[in-house]
């Protein structure tokens, strides 16, 4: 499979990582046990021959250039990518329909006080649901990133007036859910979200260092690198998913690691 990149150090910054798919990431799950589907698998267009190798957990800004359609957001401050049309809307619709049976309420890893602060519902996806194995399928040929490194997936749902304010998903390596939350699998290094369905108003994703906002449409995918060059944690991906002023917001989120997730068997 694609090799990956750089390991992450960090820098010192307040923020509400969001909680894993799992209680925390200490939890042993065997990566062959979820997923046993990808093991195995050739690399294929996003790991062409010809690209650096990388550590296990990344991907690069040449691999997803490399696929048609996707836009780089011009900006020194970080690696952000947008593909309109990623996922189908059959596949939206089913994913949709797996995390209205199994939402509930939003949580962060390091409550700051703020009930307000995350105010969406949370699903984590089975990773035996076709649905989930067909989206982790194409998913992982955009992005080359080894599959044993990513974190279960997670849909969102966003109803009038619920956000999620501003935040970062990769952790403080001295903040006090460091050890619980990335003390087996290490820093997030990659996030890839989808927007499931369009929305009647509201519900961008804004990186307000940047001055982008990113609106809802259905089957987009966004990433972007969490971290620096020099493995730290990269303040400019700061984003805030805000408030739904009409209609719905579904979205599924993948979030990778630095190590695999949980032990090998």
């Amino acid at each position: 499979m694609a090799g990956q990149a750089v390991i992450a150090g960090g820098q010192r910054l307040l923020h509400k990582a969001t909680r894993m798919g799992s209680e925390n990431c200490t939890e042993p799950r065997p990566t062959q046990h979820y997923y046993p589907w990808l093991f195995g698998l050739a690399v294929t267009e996003g790991a062409a021959i010809g690209v650096p190798m990388l550590a296990p957990g990344e991907s690069s800004a040449e691999i997803l250039r490399r696929h048609s359609g996707v836009k780089q957001v011009p900006s020194p401050k970080l690696e952000l990518f947008v593909k309109n049309h990623f996922v189908s809307p059959e596949l939206c619709d089913e994913l949709i329909r797996l995390i209205d049976i199994d939402r509930r309420p939003s949580t962060v890893a390091d409550y700051n006080g703020d009930a307000t602060f995350r105010t969406s519902e949370t699903c984590d996806l089975k990773a035996e649901e076709p649905a989930v194995i067909e989206f982790e399928r194409i998913l992982h040929d955009f992005t080359g990133i080894d599959p044993a490194h990513g974190e279960p997936l997670q849909g969102q749902r966003y109803e009038i007036g619920q956000e999620f304010k501003q935040h970062t998903d990769w952790f403080n390596p001295d903040g006090p859910d460091w050890e619980k939350f990335c003390g087996v699998a290490g820093q997030r290094t990659w996030t890839f979200m989808v927007y499931l369905n369009d929305v009647e108003a509201g519900g961008a994703t804004r990186f307000k260092r940047i001055d982008k906002k990113i609106m809802p449409e259905r089957g987009k995918i966004v990433g972007w690198n969490n971290r620096h060059p020099d493995g730290s944690g990269n303040v400019s991906t700061l984003h805030h998913a805000m408030k739904v002023r009409k209609g719905v917001k579904y979205v599924i989120t993948k979030w990778y690691r630095e190590k695999p997730w949980g032990w090998p068997e």
